[in-house]
């Protein structure tokens, strides 16, 4: 693992400015980073060492559902910036993220690897891609093209397996998906090799948390990640490359409903020590651990506080030790 600077391009040539001439390249969505694209990865470190070239993820915007099935498109699991970073910590030399478009999805198999790989002032010396990836105009690229392909161009070509759990689920971004959705934090821990975060921007709330809960919280405006349940978790808020346990709190504050009518979804964090200062304006991660219990509606203010202060208890307990 590394956590150099990633360098980041729109096409493989535009590599040549950073004096890059010779590449082996991973091609993959890569939305969440998970377990099975970390083996991708792997391979492309491998095979960029016995190519004697510099590793290079190769991810598209938008996701290609979104083009291609837009009523179907994912919710993705990361934000852009946080994947390449990520890509990076895998230790991808750079990140090339390919505009795709419906010009671009219509493209046949030859025509695809001709406008996204092969240039004039760069050379790829190997590509990896998993075993069942398909590409081109109606997904008609596959591994078998890519080998073929590999032999009359002279670079190697490794096709990589998918990752299964030790309970034989295959590993993906929908199945994380999946599990977010239904509440299943530990089958996406077991999928992405972590816990889940979610990323955003914290803003004003309401102010009650502060002046009549005596739990002041970060609200975090959420702009990609799937999110769990409604509820309280137990967590982590990342400030500043520092890690603070905190309580999560993800729902519509019912509580409130009646003083301040529908309120929108938001994810709350009630940091628990150690952090000094103030958050507006911080992009924060929320690293969600583990679910305490739902989000319910309180008879008064006052009653929230007391089962506010059981949460905590609670998610000291949980977190003491991770």
């Amino acid at each position: 693992m590394t956590n150099k600077k990633v360098l980041e391009t729109d096409s493989i040539d535009a590599l040549a400015d950073a004096s890059i001439s010779s590449v082996t390249v991973a091609i993959g969505v890569f939305d969440g980073v998970h377990l099975g694209h970390r083996k991708l990865l792997t391979e492309l470190l491998k095979l960029a060492e016995q190519q004697h070239s510099v590793p290079v993820a190769m991810t598209f915007y938008p996701h290609p559902r979104e083009l291609v099935n837009p009523r179907a498109a994912p919710k993705l699991l990361l934000p852009t910036q946080e994947k390449i970073r990520m890509l990076g910590q895998c230790g991808a030399a750079a990140v090339v993220s390919i505009h795709f478009t419906r010009e671009f999805a219509s493209l046949a198999p030859e025509e695809f690897l001709d406008s996204c790989l092969f240039g004039n002032r760069v050379k790829v010396h190997g590509l990896c891609v998993g075993r069942k990836w398909r590409f081109g105009a109606g997904a008609s690229g596959d591994s078998v093209f890519l080998a073929r392909k590999a032999k009359e161009k002279g670079f190697a070509f490794v096709p990589v397996e998918e990752l299964r759990t030790p309970e034989g689920a295959i590993i993906s971004s929908t199945a994380i998906r999946k599990a977010l959705t239904e509440g299943n934090l530990e089958v996406a821990k077991s999928m992405l090799g972590r816990n889940y975060s979610l990323f955003g921007t914290v803003g004003e709330g309401y102010h009650n948390a502060t002046n009549r809960l005596d739990s002041p919280t970060a609200n975090l405006s959420i702009t990609d990640g799937v999110l769990p349940p409604n509820g309280v978790y137990a967590g982590f808020a990342h400030v500043d490359g520092v890690r603070y346990p905190a309580a999560v709190n993800l729902g519509v504050s019912p509580t409130f409903r009646a003083e301040y009518g529908r309120i929108s979804r938001r994810l709350e964090l009630h940091l628990l020590g150690g952090f000094h200062g103030t958050l507006y304006g911080k992009y924060l991660q929320a690293e969600l651990v583990s679910f305490l219990r739902p989000e319910k509606r309180f008879a008064d203010p006052e009653e929230l506080k007391q089962q506010i202060r059981r949460d905590i208890e609670a998610i000291n307990q949980i977190l003491e030790g991770k």
